[in-house]
């Protein structure tokens, strides 16, 4: 939650369905083809029973499905017939956490259901999206599943549970590394509903855990089903989905989470809250929550082995050097954070002692690593925090583990079934983070605050916030385990496979399987109580159904099996008795649902389905009823056989390389791939023998010559010419596709200087020589992933996954030694080493206007992500001003370009009107793609079949989507020709696209919105953020303004501690709350009122918060409240300060300056009377000198820029100033006198009432009463008031020898005449003018004029078109309008 000022981007991923011969995909149907090609060996559903039995009972959250798949990615399936309730859930602010309700902690039992619904309800479903619920539900973790790939040999688990390995493993794919990126602070949405809460809890507490459910038996697991050993023929034939049903489910969104690629498995996926969230756990450890409404990634980590230590033999020995994979997760939820626990197993395949370590049985030993998942507020306020709570081995199988809740009590029970076969409990307790150590003391190296390495930067978190590089930081193990509880032998007579728990308050009950047999057992008061083994061969896992039924799940059928106490000779033992058999169609994968239903996936005729079969567990003889959820509609070897794209590599706008599946590769550009050109003039000319997936720029360091570097997926490199295409060679040499190109451009990397490194997804290096195109050597795979690589002048220094590295020697091109992480990093240290990143960074994170990701799949070989803040700001100017090597481009092909987006970006077919004016006065195609969601290290794909659906997806998705449209309609208001038309159609889609869209219809996000405010630097986005913030704080109805400022106020900086004050929450709470108080203050109480006010005095105050500008911003906006509530004047000084100052060091967001000058003129405008006070008081009274000069500077700016604002208000203005030139005060004269010079200067340049005579050195300012006042500018102080006139002075004029003063009203048609140089009466009546008139009745002369209307004009007017000329020391000409009048003095 630190507060950052990194730019955010606005980023948005467009997917291009056009294959080579130019037909044109629908978005759907390629991702659609992405999930029937794609391997999914892990599934988890939620809310499904009623979507099937009960269709037309609403739920809050809408009933899915999620997919994972092995190229790392997730897809999302859900009913498209969410109410409104789940919409306005979604966009709402923080959520106050739940107390406990007594000063116990209570938890419930295992799998009984939590007090409060899995799938919340909410309190108000009328209510707009905007609307913010003012109290927090946390749900009991409902299904989910963690699940190996079938070629990787483990099985999903439940819910909190884990499940049971395939006996027989399979060969496994090894996965490439990729390291995680830092994200933006952008991200966002968790809609939590509310039941009940306690308004004013607070959010932190320090002393309170109380777990309310547990999920202690895994809710769901999945089965990855291995299609290498058929399973026996059935009893009888699978039941068929009905005919002709339709789908229930439609495919939502395609999202890829961080630190996932090809080779990184999805293995585990669990549901929270209902299915408002979906946490996402990979093969190489990457873990990630996302939202289920569009993928978006709320945080993220990736889990790292830590050196530690295991008992072995009775003694404590230190953990070899292991590869371990990550198979399942445990989930517990409490009140106010989520316990996940991560499993992982060695990997079978990786060779154990390689590296002299003592070998220990490593087959049943599981790593655990413990997260503390934060929900506390709304994941639009970016508050959702993954905390690393501890790490530890157990000496049991990944798939036996579980956790129980302990009534009464602040704790865990932890159980597991050891490699002897005994049942296992410790008691497992997380202790809330300890407080920082004071500055001044040493750290502190107990047992309690253990380094937690990072030699690759694994364990840093990809939040909402941008968090410090725990690299050096001290990460203290916070979970606290009891001593090991043997509670008796399970009883199994082979080794054990899976294990599963049903909490019966006073027992546990455990269900225990093999390869060939499962029991069931009682566990109470630390004993086991056996029952009888039942020969069931080939279970996969299993779901109680209650304490006395459970579902068991196979390869192509579950068994409902219910449990009872049969006659044994000592007493009653418990047996199993199979009441019902449940076939389905055999596929990748398959999960036991809550109620011990199957939800299943498959492949038909090349289509994906989903199916439900659902069962009856307290009907023996009730028949099983398969639905189909979901099915592609597309074949998907349709999509393998056209020529499609399968990379890019975009440099430039206008070119932008492609990679097709049939080899060759092709130079387009950003606007032929929206017009949907699927051809291009140039392509290579010789086709590769398989699909590029890969595409890289290298260049020749003796000629300069660029080239292309790229790969196919059977192995092959190739280079190309970047000219022509042309191929120049070509190697096969990979057996997996190549995943990245390092092009050695610096002479300092040693003797690979002008080489290229092509590095496969295994870790093979090949070197090759671009000078010449020659192939030079090899550098062999690790069984570990390759993460780092480190060049000398002659070696090489590769780090790997499991904490090793080796030593090559580029010059002998020999294996040195390997070695250890720690010894690598310092020989790194050491210096003279250049150093990459092997793993696959996130295009998320790129800077470059467009980027391209490389996960593998159909859609996203497809996809752009393109950068709209940074296209914008290469767009307002040139290259050099940019700071780009690439020449600008011509106006017409930014506008070319700008429109091609717009094209991609508007949702053509919402207005028939809008559209017209798109297409004929923009010149706008209608060029539909599918335009999908970034989230930090994150994106999403979300493809839609209708043009509306894009404003039903999510808030998130719709701020996104209406940011990009605004913003680059935005630029084109810089045309004349373009700019009333680019507004109306901004019009339309900041406040009156919703009216069009049906009921689903999702306005943009508050907080995402806010969070580009915060943090966007580019103008354009800047105003479109603006203009939406505006148009949704309209939108709400006074009881929503209402609930979502008191929901909002307790987050306000001023409400803080001193170092939480400018933590992204804190400042986004600020600009919710101000902004609604601006439009809506008499809604509010003056308590709330006080402290936004005060907020903002402490933002603008404080030299060193990130956040002045908001705190200008709503200075700018709400000045007449604020300053009711906060000193008003040390306010303005604040932005007197801001507007004037230079030093860049004191401005943390660029323009700052301008911003603060922008407020006071608007402030000076609307309140005028406090504005000049407080100027005047500067003036004279500064409280130093420079601050004076500041003050100074300012006058001149509104001079400049707003002369209206002081007219009324010269003559206290020219008071001050003149003061400030006083003799007596000589020092303050010469600090001010330049300064008040130039003021006065500009002064009478600009108001015709004011005049100044150099040569007698006197100043005369008319009045809006009509009287004019006589300054000496020698001694500083006022000579006398000229009261002639009754109406306003129009103006004033000295004549050439200073003598007279000619003074002007328009209103009253005269010019009078005075005398005010030097006389004999003067002499006597000093500070009185000499009289002049007719026989001396008057002290000036009455000149009388008659212009008739042209004497009628606005006070604006008069300071452009009143103007005296003197043609002699007596006569002078009065010119108005195009009047001119001759008056004799």
């Amino acid at each position: 939650m630190s507060a950052t000022m990194e730019q955010l981007a606005l980023k948005v991923p467009v997917t291009f369905s056009v294959n080579r011969d130019g037909t044109r995909k629908t978005a759907n149907d390629l991702s659609e083809q992405s999930l029937s090609s794609a391997i999914s060996p892990c599934l988890a559903s939620w809310g499904l029973e009623n979507l099937v039995t009960l269709p037309e009972v609403k739920s809050e959250v809408a009933p899915g499905v999620a997919v994972g798949c092995k190229d790392g990615s997730v897809f999302i399936l859900r009913s498209s017939g969410s109410t409104s309730t789940a919409t306005t859930a979604t966009s709402s602010p923080p959520l106050e956490p739940l107390t406990s309700p007594t000063s116990t902690k209570r938890f419930l039992g295992l799998g009984r259901p939590s007090s409060r619904s899995a799938s919340p309800s909410s309190t108000k479903s009328s209510l707009s999206p905007f609307h913010v619920t003012r109290s927090r539900v946390v749900s009991s973790v409902t299904a989910e599943q963690a699940e190996a790939p079938k070629n990787y040999v483990d099985f999903e688990e439940e819910q909190e549970k884990l499940r049971g390995m395939l006996k027989g493993k399979g060969h496994r794919d090894r996965h490439a590394s990729t390291s995680r990126s830092r994200p933006d602070p952008s991200a966002e949405k968790i809609a939590v509903s509310q039941t009940s809460s306690n308004p004013g809890s607070s959010l932190r507490k320090e002393d309170t855990r109380s777990y309310l459910s547990t999920a202690l038996s895994p809710a769901s697991s999945t089965l990855s089903l291995s299609t290498s050993n058929p399973p026996s023929p059935p009893l009888f034939p699978a039941p068929s989905p009905e005919p002709g049903s339709p789908s229930l489910l439609t495919l939502r969104c395609h999202f890829f989470p961080p630190h996932s690629d090809s080779g990184r498995v999805v293995t585990s996926l669990k549901v929270h809250e209902g299915g408002r969230f979906l946490t996402c756990l990979g093969a190489a450890g990457g873990l990630s929550v996302h939202s289920t409404l569009d993928g978006s990634c709320l945080a993220s980590t990736v889990i790292e082995a830590r050196p530690t230590k295991v008992a072995i033999g009775g003694k404590s020995q230190p953990v070899p050097s292991m590869l371990w994979v990550w198979r399942t997760l445990l989930v517990a939820a409490s009140e106010e954070s989520i316990l996940l626990l991560a499993c992982a197993s060695p990997d079978e395949f990786y060779p154990a002692g390689q590296f002299g370590d003592t070998v220990f049985d490593s087959e049943n030993q599981t790593l655990i690593t413990a997260f503390e998942l934060r929900l506390g507020v709304d994941a639009s306020a970016q508050d959702v925090d993954l905390e690393y709570a501890g790490q530890w081995t157990v000496d049991t199988h990944w798939n036996s583990i579980g956790l129980r809740a302990v009534p009464e009590s602040d704790h865990l029970i932890l159980f597991y079934v050891n490699s002897s076969g005994y049942l296992i409990s410790r008691s497992l307790k997380v202790n809330d983070m300890p407080p920082p150590p004071p500055p001044d003391l040493p750290e502190s190296h107990s047992s309690t605050h253990l380094p937690l390495p990072n030699p690759f930067k694994a364990l840093k978190s990809l939040s909402t916030d941008h968090i410090q590089d725990t690299a050096n930081d001290t990460v203290p193990d916070r979970v606290e385990l009891g001593n090991e509880v043997d509670n008796g032998e399970v009883g199994l007579t082979e080794p054990l496979l899976g294990l599963r728990a049903q909490d019966g308050r006073d027992f546990v009950r455990l269900c225990a399987w093999s390869a060939h047999e499962v029991l069931v057992v009682n566990w109470s008061n630390s004993t086991v109580e056996r029952g009888l083994p039942a020969a069931l061969p080939g279970i996969q896992d299993v779901k109680w159904i209650g304490n006395d039924s459970f579902s068991a799940l196979y390869l192509d059928h579950a068994e409902i099996h219910r449990v009872s106490s049969g006659p044994r000779h000592d007493g009653d033992q418990l047996q199993c008795q199979r009441t019902q058999n449940v076939f389905f169609t055999q596929g990748d994968a398959a999960i036991l649902t809550p109620g011990g239903h199957v939800v299943s996936t498959h492949m038909k005729h090349g289509r994906r389905r989903v199916h439900y079969t659902s069962v009856d567990a307290s009907k023996g003889d009730a028949s099983p009823r398969t639905r189909s959820l979901w099915k592609a509609r597309t074949d998907a070897s349709s999509a393998k056989a056209a020529r499609r794209i399968s990379s890019m590599l975009p440099l430039e706008l206008d070119t932008i390389i492609l990679g097709y599946t049939d080899g060759c590769l092709a130079r387009s550009s950003l606007v032929e791939l929206s017009r949907g050109s699927g051809d291009s003039s140039q392509a290579s000319d010789v086709p590769l023998p398989g699909s590029i997936v890969s595409v890289d720029l290298g260049q020749n360091p003796r000629t300069g010559e660029r080239v292309f570097i790229g790969g196919s997926d059977d192995g092959t490199i190739a280079l190309w010419t970047y000219d022509t295409l042309k191929l120049c060679a070509r190697w096969t040499f990979f057996t997996t596709p190549l995943a990245r190109v390092v092009a050695l451009h610096d002479e300092k990397v040693g003797r690979l200087h002008g080489c290229a490194l092509c590095i496969s997804q295994d870790g093979t290096i090949a070197v090759i020589a671009v000078d010449g195109y020659q192939f030079v050597y090899l550098v062999p795979a690790s069984a570990a992933p390759l993460t780092r690589l480190c060049l000398g002048e002659d070696n090489m220094l590769l780090i790997y996954g499991d904490g090793r590295a080796r030593l090559w020697d580029t010059r002998t091109r020999e294996f040195w030694r390997s070695m250890g992480v720690e010894k690598a990093e310092e020989l790194v240290q050491q210096g003279g080493w250049h150093e990459w990143s092997v793993t696959i960074g996130s295009p998320v994170d790129s800077k470059n206007i467009l980027s391209a990701p490389s996960h593998g799949s159909l859609d996203d070989a497809a996809t752009l992500l393109v950068d709209i803040s940074e296209l914008l700001r290469q767009f307002s100017s040139s290259a050099a001003l940019t700071g780009s090597s690439v020449p600008a481009l011509s106006a017409k092909a930014k506008l070319e370009h700008a429109r091609a987006l717009l094209s991609i970006l508007l949702t053509f077919g919402v207005s028939e009107g809008i559209d017209g004016i798109c297409t004929e006065s923009l010149s706008i195609p209608c060029h539909p793609s599918a335009v999908g969601l970034t989230s930090p290290g994150s994106f999403s794909i979300l493809p839609q079949s209708i043009a509306m659906g894009a404003w039903t997806l999510s808030p998130e998705a719709s701020t996104d989507r209406a940011l990009a449209i605004l913003s680059v309609l935005q630029y084109l208001t810089q045309f004349e020709d373009l700019a009333q038309d680019a507004n109306t159609v901004m019009t339309f889609y900041a406040a009156s696209v919703g009216q069009l869209v049906h009921e689903a219809y999702h306005p943009p996000s508050l907080p995402r919105l806010g969070h580009h405010l915060l943090y966007t630097l580019s103008t354009e986005v800047r105003q479109a953020t603006r203009l939406l913030f505006d148009a949704g704080v309209a939108r709400l109805s006074d009881q929503e303004a209402t609930e979502i400022v008191e929901t909002w106020q307790q987050y306000l900086p001023t409400l803080q501690p001193v170092k939480e004050k400018d933590w992204t929450q804190s400042a986004l709470a600020l600009c919710i709350c101000g902004f609604i108080a601006v439009d809506k203050y008499s809604l509010l109480p003056t308590s709330i009122l006080t402290d936004i006010a005060k907020s903002i005095a402490s933002y603008l105050h404080d030299e060193t918060s990130p956040h002045r500008s908001l705190a200008i911003d709503l200075c700018s906006r709400g000045f007449q409240v604020w300053q009711q509530y906060v000193d008003a004047v040390e306010m303005l000084r604040a932005l007197f300060t801001l507007a004037t100052t230079t030093k860049k060091e004191a401005i943390s967001i660029p323009n700052i300056g301008a911003q603060a000058r922008t407020a006071v003129l608007q402030i000076a405008a609307s309140n005028t009377p406090l504005f000049m006070t407080t100027l005047a008081i500067d003036i004279l009274q500064p409280r130093s000198t420079q601050h004076r000069k500041s003050v100074m500077q300012l006058v001149i700016f509104l001079i400049r820029k707003k002369p209206l604002v002081l007219y009324n208000n010269l003559p206290r203005l020219v008071e001050a100033i003149v003061k400030s030139l006083d003799p007596n005060s000589n020092a303050t004269r010469e600090a001010v006198l330049d300064s008040a010079t130039d003021i006065l200067s500009h002064i009478v340049q600009t108001f015709p009432t004011v005049d100044f005579h150099m040569g007698s050195q006197r100043l005369a300012v008319g009045t809006s009463e009509g009287a004019v006042i006589m300054y000496d500018l020698k001694t500083a102080t006022r000579l006398y008031v000229l009261e002639g006139h009754k109406k306003r002075t129009t103006a004033c004029s000295f004549s050439p020898d200073g003598r007279r003063l000619v003074t002007l009203s328009l209103e009253e048609s005269n010019v009078l005449v005075w005398k005010v140089g030097s006389s004999f009466t003067s002499f006597f009546m000093p500070g009185a003018p000499p009289f002049q008139g007719h026989s001396g009745s008057e002290p000036f002369k009455r000149l009388s004029f008659n212009i008739g209307d042209a004497a009628h004009m606005s006070l604006e007017a008069s300071l452009v078109d009143v103007q005296f000329e003197w043609t002699s020391d007596r006569n002078v000409k009065l010119k108005i309008n195009d009047s001119i009048l001759t008056f004799s003095t």
